[in-house]
């Protein structure tokens, strides 16, 4: 006991440093003063008021949930598909199918936005949203793949091979038997892939373009051009959906496990 206990002051002390901006940020979103300052002279919801009533960060909101929802499904639909032919079947440059859908987990975000960029320039596309949409299913991709891939080793396949011998044709052995077991996976998957174009920035940033303001574009807009208190109480609320989008990820996790 005595010996763990500088191991668990370390450990206390690399949480603290980690969390202690974000506890920071959430006690200045109650402050009611204009300025942050500490300790909170007086504690008030003013500025969530502020910023519900601030239309530009309602249009960064619904661009970021439009965008992140449209890169989900295409991450979960594609992920799913690589998936199943992964796991299923056995075919040449396998191994180097899977590094290829992997990759974007290796190299820097910020080399993956220089290559959409000019991909973007190349095609004339001038940014935009579709283009957009393809760098955030492309950084989704590895992790809906990850978790459906874990997912279709976990149950017997013999269910599979089962269902086929008992007149199944293939499209009736995926809707009944496949589909149904790899649901968690594929559900779980897709809320990672919905985080992570939610709090995307890099990619956004280089090959958004000024029609499209997202929610991580409009922070740091407002912390060049308009620092208010009202960046506390947005950030705020977006760390809270984060943090609910992670634990119903990790409910289905748990729900993953005990099937």
């Amino acid at each position: 006991m005595t010996r763990d206990l500088p191991q668990r002051l370390l450990t206390t002390l690399v949480y603290v440093f980690l969390f202690m901006p974000i506890i920071m940020v959430v006690v200045m979103s109650l402050n009611a003063s204009r300025y942050s300052v500490f300790p909170v002279p007086e504690w008030s919801f003013v500025w969530y008021e502020k910023a519900l009533e601030d239309e530009t960060i309602g249009a960064a909101l619904k661009n970021s949930l439009v965008i992140a929802l449209v890169s989900a499904v295409l991450a979960t639909i594609i992920g799913t598909t690589v998936s199943i032919a992964l796991v299923r079947f056995r075919f040449r440059f396998q191994n180097l199918v899977r590094s290829a859908f992997m990759s974007p987990l290796i190299f820097p975000e910020m080399i993956l936005a220089v290559m959409l960029l000019i991909l973007s320039a190349s095609l004339n596309l001038q940014g935009g949203f579709w283009i957009v949409v393809a760098g955030h299913v492309l950084v989704g991709l590895p992790f809906v793949i990850t978790v459906v891939s874990a997912r279709l080793h976990g149950f017997d396949s013999s269910l599979e091979e089962a269902a086929q011998d008992l007149g199944a044709n293939e499209w009736a052995t995926f809707r009944r038997i496949t589909m149904p077991l790899a649901l968690p996976g594929i559900i779980g998957g897709g809320l990672l892939a919905f985080t992570t174009s939610f709090d995307n920035f890099i990619i956004t940033y280089l090959v958004a373009g000024s029609d499209v303001v997202t929610i991580p574009i409009k922070i740091y807009s407002m912390i060049r051009l308009e620092f208010s208190p009202k960046l506390h109480a947005f950030s705020t609320a977006i760390v809270f959906m984060t943090l609910c989008l992670l634990f119903l990820y990790r409910m289905v996790l748990r729900r993953q496990a005990s099937y």
